[in-house]
Formats: structure tokens, C-alpha cells, sequence
């Protein structure tokens, strides 16, 4: 019950966020940062478990849940959900594959170039399926992104792998 209350407050904090403060016009794209504090907190418990891996499944079904959230707030059906879920799945291999001790630096880097390919996702998918315009404000407004979710993702996730 304690898990369910602590997501649900972070979900709602996320997209409550990110809905409401914007630097100029670029909106924050926390939704990532719960993908990524899911999976750290999922691969990586407090208390180890008796040499059971983990399964993918839950994981893969917050992630369609947090793009299935994000579309309802653009209105549209589809984007969120399949870049969520393609950066949460390759979130999960790379958890998976490392098995050392991650560095702030290293979690840093992660955390910057798996916000910059889900926002890639989601754009190209927006541009080719439903006719969006492209400008380069995006790359900008892409790189801030994920420079904005770094000193964030990094507090979250302080004393974790």
C-alpha cells in the first residue's frame, strides 16, 4: 500500500508539473523521470529478494500507462505511448546487461541521452503521423530537456544502484 501511495503521489506531482511551469515556451518532460525511477526502484530493491529476477511485465505496463496519461493531456493517442515505452524497454536491457556500481556521472548520462531519444521518438512519430510542423526550436527545446531532468533525476534517485 505504501508503494501505490508513494506512486501515485509522484505521477500526480510529475504531470501536475509538468502541466503548469514551462521556461518560455518549452513544457518539462518528467514523465521520463518516472520511467527511470520505476526501473531503478523495480531492478533494484532495498531488500533483496531470494534469487528471483525480476520480470519485465509490470515495468513494461507502467510505462504504457505513463504515455497513455501524457497522450490524454495532448490529445492525442499513440506518440507517448510507444516512446515511453521503446526507452523504458531499452532503460530495462541496459539495467539488465551493467551490473557494476552506476556513478553520478554515469546516471547523469542516462538519465540526458534516454530523455533526448524519447523525446526524439515522440516528435518524429508526431511530425510523420499527424503532420506537425518542424522548426529547430525542437532541438533546443529537446536539449533542455533533458538538461532540465539531470540535477532532478539525480536527487531522486540519490543512493540507489
Amino acid at each position: 500500500m505504501r508503494h501505490l501511495t508513494k506512486w501515485s503521489v509522484l505521477i500526480f506531482s510529475a504531470f501536475f508539473i509538468e502541466q503548469i511551469f514551462t521556461i518560455g515556451n518549452i513544457s518539462f518532460n518528467f514523465s521520463f523521470l518516472l520511467i527511470y525511477l520505476f526501473v531503478i526502484d523495480y531492478f533494484f530493491p532495498e531488500v533483496e529478494q531470494k534469487k528471483i529476477a525480476p520480470s519485465e511485465v509490470l515495468p513494461v505496463l507502467f510505462f504504457v500507462m505513463i504515455g497513455l496519461i501524457e497522450d490524454f493531456f495532448q490529445g492525442i493517442i499513440g506518440p507517448a505511448v510507444i516512446s515511453k515505452t521503446i526507452t523504458g524497454v531499452l532503460l530495462i536491457v541496459l539495467v539488465r546487461q551493467l551490473f557494476f556500481h552506476w556513478t553520478e556521472i554515469f546516471k547523469a548520462l542516462v538519465i540526458f541521452v534516454f530523455t533526448i531519444i524519447d523525446e526524439i521518438i515522440s516528435s518524429l512519430i508526431m511530425i510523420y503521423f499527424f503532420d506537425f510542423s518542424f522548426n529547430t526550436q525542437l532541438f533546443k527545446a529537446v536539449f533542455l530537456r533533458g538538461l532540465i531532468n539531470i540535477p532532478i533525476g539525480l536527487i531522486l534517485s540519490r543512493r540507489k544502484p
